[in-house]
């Protein structure tokens, strides 16, 4: 439970950092981050595996590692270009259902049961979303949704319910074995997937400009972004091969979006609404209907 609650507030710091960065108006700045992040984690996935003894890597964990890579560039591109074309609110609550993916997959392809408190604990986690991210936007939020939009928030839905996936199948492959390998592999690939994006991304020149400003801030967000992410995600693949999904999976998603919610209040000094005050509430009940 301790690594679990690690792990979403490694996320919530990795999204609190995301915002702190400079907007990113082009596709190419967009998967230059990406790759810069994923660079950083790669290098810190290959001083742990070199530390470790540099044990031999698997032809599995060659192939679900990239596949890992390609998926989390994936994610993070549709998940953005969603968050810049519409409703933040949609979107975000598009990316946290997200979920349902990973849990579903757990009771299905691995037969892991999930008692009546799980199951009401993860209803009650998707309405904390209904009234964190829709019940309490903002009115000028509630748009009508364009068709590109829609399509970004339905990829960054199924790509980010993906990530855990592989990764869960991954380590019930190898029996809880290779973790470490598995992300050195796939953040190697995703820092090639989203460079090879940057270098297609530049061949396609246009008007909007680019580029974006290197400072001395930006360098130490991106690398809070690459820790964050990279400490978060290979505690969830570490836990994927030891928790059931229908208990992982809530608990790390639910937590990072009431964590989020209070953190807007407190560091951005935003209003709470009424929507966000029971969908803090309604997740609490939910994580500790989870933990039942």
């Amino acid at each position: 439970m301790l690594l679990a609650a690690v792990a979403a507030l490694m996320f919530v710091l990795q999204t609190l950092c995301l915002k702190r960065l400079p907007e990113l108006r082009s596709n190419r700045s967009l998967f230059g981050l990406i790759s810069s992040y994923s660079t950083l984690i790669a290098i810190g996935s290959l001083l742990g595996w070199a530390i470790g003894g540099s044990p031999t890597i698997s032809s599995g964990t060659w192939l679900f590692g990239s596949l890992y890579g390609a998926v989390f560039t994936l994610t993070m591109f549709f998940y953005t270009r969603a968050m810049n074309t519409g409703p933040l609110s949609y979107s975000s609550f598009y990316f946290s259902v997200s979920l349902m993916v990973p849990v579903i997959a757990s009771m299905t392809l691995w037969q892991e049961g999930a008692g009546p408190t799980k199951l009401a604990g993860l209803a009650l986690f998707l309405l904390s979303f209904y009234f964190i991210q829709i019940y309490g936007g903002q009115s000028g939020q509630e748009q009508r949704a364009q068709r590109s939009w829609i399509f970004y928030c339905l990829l960054a839905f199924l790509f980010n319910g993906l990530i855990p996936v592989l990764a869960k199948a991954h380590q019930s492959m190898l029996d809880g074995r290779e973790a470490m390998e598995l992300m050195l592999v796939g953040f190697l690939a995703a820092s090639l997937c989203s460079a090879l994006g940057w270098i297609v991304a530049g061949l396609k020149r246009k008007s909007v400009d680019s580029t974006v400003r290197i400072t001395r801030s930006t360098l130490l967000i991106v690398v809070g972004v690459g820790l964050t992410t990279g400490i978060g995600n290979a505690l969830m693949t570490y836990l994927s091969g030891r928790l059931p999904g229908a208990y992982l999976y809530p608990f790390v998603n639910g937590s990072m979006i009431v964590l989020l919610t209070l953190a807007s209040a407190v560091v951005f000094k935003e209003k709470l609404t009424k929507g966000g005050a029971l969908g803090i509430l309604t997740g609490i009940l939910a994580i500790v209907a989870v933990n039942l």
